[in-house]
This record gives structure tokens, sequence and C-alpha cells, in this order.
């Protein structure tokens, strides 16, 4: 059997890969304008969701106009992404673009951890995109600047209050090794049902492409459960009563049945509403097969085009056989 130390190099050494296959009241904004609408760069496909916008509520297909207004009536928003569809980062763009309020709009990040939040405040609408990287020690290779420095510049330029969402690896590795440490962003982990916990392991199993036994799971587990629970804290503490918080993080995160909304709801009663930017599936042609489909998962679903067809196994995969030989 393969010791923790092993497990866990592979966990940090790929853990992004994982990550990948996861991905999946009052009026807290006055801004009247929204966003000019943003093209997507990929081709144009012919599949009849593509660009369509489903409010699983009632089952409608509404405008990114008619969901920019009933959005600015939510204090929390979580936009769930596929971290490499280039689709996904225009859309995140321009729903920012539509809701931000200056002072009042909190962007948090899930590819921002809290060491370097610390440098946060440090940046001002004046900083360059150089100093930008610099001060934040931005991974590049894990988190392409291109997909997420518009939105980073983006908020700075507009006087927005970013914050870290995710947690360092420092922290990660003290969660695999010897559990969840005493921190108040870390409390609702522990609220979260076992029915919840089963399917999210079962999930990060999977997204390890069950390189990694089965039983071995629980830790790693606890990261995904802490990483949510991290997030929620970001987007809920000490947020003044105007502000509205605005999440960027992968879409398994965003899923209301199973990520943050779980852990927000033991912080608020304030209701939170998740938009999964989802790329179109030939099994999904019609409005009620998509709200059949994810119906307890989110309010919106965005429809965007496919990105690359890429294999994440074959990474993890390669990697397992070298550990294991």
């Amino acid at each position: 059997m393969q010791s923790k130390e092993r497990i866990l190099s592979r966990l940090i050494s790929y853990a992004l890969l994982g990550t990948l296959l996861l991905t999946g009241g009052c009026q807290y904004n006055q801004r009247p304008e929204s966003a000019a609408l943003i093209e997507p760069a990929s081709q144009v496909e012919a599949h009849p969701l593509r660009g369509k916008i489903i409010a699983l509520a009632d089952g409608k297909q509404i405008s990114p106009e008619e969901l920019f207004k009933q959005l600015r009536n939510h204090r929390f928003i979580l936009i769930g992404e596929k971290h490499d569809n280039p689709e996904h980062h225009q859309r995140e763009l321009q729903l920012l673009q539509a809701l931000q309020n200056g002072s009042n709009t909190r962007l948090v990040l899930e590819m921002l951890d809290e060491q370097q939040g610390e440098s946060l405040a440090r940046l001002s609408s004046m900083s360059s995109e150089s100093e930008i990287k610099t001060l934040l020690n931005w991974n590049d290779r894990n988190w392409p600047w291109q997909d997420y420095g518009p939105l980073i510049s983006a908020a700075l330029r507009e006087g927005n209050q970013l914050k870290a969402g995710n947690l360092s690896k420092p922290v990660l590795m003290q969660i695999y090794q010897t559990g969840l440490p005493d921190q108040p962003r870390l409390a609702t982990v522990s609220t979260i049902p076992q029915t919840i916990r089963a399917t999210i392991q079962q999930q990060v199993y999977e997204s390890h492409c069950r390189t990694i036994p089965f039983e071995q799971m629980g830790p790693m587990t606890d990261i995904q459960l802490s990483r949510d629970a991290s997030m929620a804290y970001a987007l809920n503490h000490q947020l003044g009563e105007q502000m509205q918080a605005i999440l960027i993080t992968g879409a398994f995160h965003a899923r209301k049945d199973t990520g943050i909304p779980q852990h927000l709801r033991k912080l608020t009663t304030e209701p939170v509403v998740s938009i999964l930017l989802t790329e179109t599936d030939d099994s999904i042609k019609t409005a009620a097969e998509a709200i059949s489909s994810n119906a307890e998962t989110a309010d919106y679903i965005w429809f965007t085009s496919r990105s690359e067809e890429k294999d994440y196994c074959a990474p993890l995969q390669q990697q397992s056989h070298k550990q294991d030989s």
C-alpha cells in the first residue's frame, strides 16, 4: 500500500487536473446598464441550446439582460465554470461588468488562496499588470492570466473588493496529514450531512480517475469540503449590508446540492443564486431535458460552446504509474 507521503505528493502535483474533471430581497446593485455582449472566440456550433440561458425555477429561456436584471436583486452570486473553456471566462467578465457597483461589489476568486489574499490590500486601480502578478505571486501554469487577469483588472478598475477564496498548499497538506485546523472559515465542514459527503467523495474519486484507492479518499474529501467552506466564508465574512458578493469558481463548487451553497446556508439566511456555465451536450437538446438534468444543481444554466476535447485522465494515470514503479 502506498504511504501517505506519496499520496500527498500526488495530490499536490495534480490537484488542478482533478478539479478540472469536477468541472464541473433588497436591491444591492443600482447600475442600470448591462455589459456589452461578448461573442465567444470558439467556432459557432449548431447545438440548439448553445448560448441559451434557462431559469430552472420556471423553465423559461431568458436573455442576458434579463439575467443581469434578476441577479442585481440578490446578495450572493455563484458562477460555476469549466476552468479551461475560453467562453466561460468571457461570460464571467460579462456578468461581472454588468453587476459591478464600485465598493459595494465583492469579488471572490477560487484562483486566489489566503496567502495571496494578504497582498490584495496593496493593489489599486493604478496597479499595472506586472505589479499585480508580482504581488500575488501569480501561478500562470495553474490559472492562466489571460483567463483570470481581466477579471482582477476589471475589479480593481471599478473599486470592487477583491477576496481570496481558496486554501493554500500548506493548509491543504495540514488537512490531509492531521485533519482540519480549528479555524472559523472551516467551521461549516462538520455541519455537512453524511449523504452529501458520500456524494462528494465519489466525485473526488472519479475526478482523480480512480488512480487512488477509494478507501483513501477521506482526507481528499475533507479538502474538497474545506475549500467549499473557505469560499463560503470569504463571500459572507464582514460583508457590508449593501454589498453583493460574486464568486468565480469551478462548477462543482457552485452546485447547490453539494457545494458552497450548503455552507453558506449555515452562515446566512440570504438566498444564494448559482449560475452554471455549461458546455452543450448532445444528450441534452431541449430546455425540458436541461431542467430535468439540473433541477437541484443551480438556479440558472447558461449553455456555451464546447472547449477542446482533452484526456484529463492521461496525466494522472501516467503519474500514478510512475509513483507505483
